[in-house]
């Protein structure tokens, strides 16, 4: 490959790096925003369920919830700031090398939101204790659920993503060869 080539690819490839960048940034935006909506609202709701039944499943299961939503939405502040502040004037290697770590699909970095995740599945679990639902039941839909999250997100990523990610790692090669 010329030197003109590789410029153009690079510069094609860093064009639609900002411009995945920058969605990735408002998609993650929007999920922190619907997180520091529910926070609130369960916080009133904890309130008024314990208010109304003194029960401590019901007062355990509000702060398991709302402190599970906070975990997530500060993990998802802070993945915004990660998408949202690219630093593209960083030599081209390590440039590349950041964004192919940013566009896998399994990061260390995804491991701050398990602690949110098993908060709410204690709240969720204690909240069903309450209407009379199972444990397993509890334990059933929401690891289904999660499940079925990672699935449609392993999906987007093979079709969006990985495109993104196999053209980095190719520049990638190239460069240090």
């Amino acid at each position: 490959m010329t030197a003109h080539e590789f410029d153009t690819n690079l510069s094609k490839l860093t064009g639609k790096l900002k411009k995945e960048d920058r969605q990735y940034a408002r998609i993650v935006m929007v999920i922190q925003i619907f997180y520091w909506i529910f926070i609130p609202l369960f916080m009133v709701k904890t309130a008024l369920q314990y208010t109304d039944s003194h029960d401590i499943n019901d007062l355990f299961s509000g702060v398991a919830l709302v402190l599970g939503f906070l975990i997530i939405a500060l993990t998802f502040r802070k993945y915004y700031k990660d998408y949202q502040y690219v630093d593209y004037s960083l030599p081209t290697l390590e440039m590349l090398k950041k964004a192919a770590c940013r566009y896998q699909p399994f990061q260390r970095r995804a491991l701050g939101i398990v602690p949110g995740l098993l908060l709410m599945d204690v709240g969720f679990t204690f909240e069903g204790i309450g209407e009379g639902k199972s444990v397993l039941d509890s334990q059933v839909f929401f690891l289904g659920a999660i499940l079925f999250g990672v699935i449609i997100g392993l999906v987007i990523w093979y079709f969006k993503y990985k495109p993104l990610r196999d053209k980095i790692l190719h520049l990638v090669r190239e460069i240090e060869e």
